[in-house]
């Protein structure tokens, strides 16, 4: 079988798209999944997303962690996802998607693309993280630099705490001017640091305001990749209207035979 497939990268981090609205794609072989996204025995990525057929909208976005199982929401690759069926068709400039966590709307400026996502209602604290699910569960510390953390030797402890049975991304923010702060980010599934994470950006920005680092609605975050922005409104503990926008590239196309 021959399956094409698009490289795709949103401020670095990276994914495989196929194009599986014909539902063709062997959705249950992990290790087929996990063996593509390897870096030194397949094509490499932090995931593989499926853009499968949806009954009543353009398109599901089935989003694969590295290590070959189904993972949660991804932001930066919902954004690449809406970027991928645009130029293949699938959609218009502005529409509208499913994911694991519900329904969002994508929005196509060049080479920015907009997603919304999920209401965000309240936090938990663990230890000194702030514990916020964007569509993903996160852990968030402010830092005084993020360059100075052993980002993963500290998170893959974490994973170990049977608070968090089915492992928990962890970020890490700095300031790095008045209204833009520095993020490094864990991901679990992918078991490792990622140039970059929209879910995860998205729980440091909530973070920020939850404790009264920023009195802004709109923040930049600098990414290993890249800058991502993050927009939201926020009435009491809750925030709606949460719009993550960055830069995504298609960095080649290709072709998987097995």
């Amino acid at each position: 079988m021959n399956i094409k497939f698009s490289k795709y990268q949103g401020t670095g981090n990276d994914f495989i798209i196929i194009n599986n609205i014909s539902n063709f794609f062997p959705k249950n072989d992990n290790k087929l999944i996990s063996e593509l996204c390897d870096r030194k025995l397949g094509i490499g990525a932090d995931g593989l997303i499926l853009i499968d057929k949806h009954s009543s909208l353009p398109f599901e976005m089935i989003y694969y962690n590295s290590d070959g199982f189904i993972g949660s929401m991804c932001g930066n690759g919902a954004r690449c996802s809406v970027h991928f069926s645009f130029i293949n068709n699938i959609i218009k400039s502005k529409t509208k998607f499913n994911a694991f966590d519900g329904i969002h709307e994508g929005i196509i400026d060049h080479d920015i693309i907009n997603i919304s996502m999920s209401d965000v209602i309240g936090f938990e604290k663990y230890e000194d993280y702030l514990f916020i699910d964007t569509g993903s569960p996160h852990l968030v510390k402010i830092v005084q630099d993020v360059n100075n953390i052993d980002l993963i030797n500290v998170s893959q402890k974490i994973q170990h705490n049977k608070q968090f049975k089915k492992g928990v991304n962890v970020n890490f923010i700095s300031k790095s001017s008045d209204n833009s702060f520095k993020i490094r980010t864990y991901e679990r599934g992918v078991e490792d640091e990622t140039l970059s994470c929209g879910t995860g950006a998205v729980a440091a920005a909530i973070a920020l305001n939850i404790l009264s680092l920023t009195d802004i609605n709109e923040i930049k975050l600098e990414t290993k990749g890249g800058l991502l922005n993050i927009k939201f409104r926020k009435s009491k503990d809750k925030y709606t209207d949460i719009y993550l926008s960055g830069k995504v590239k298609k960095v080649f196309d290709g072709v998987i035979k097995f």
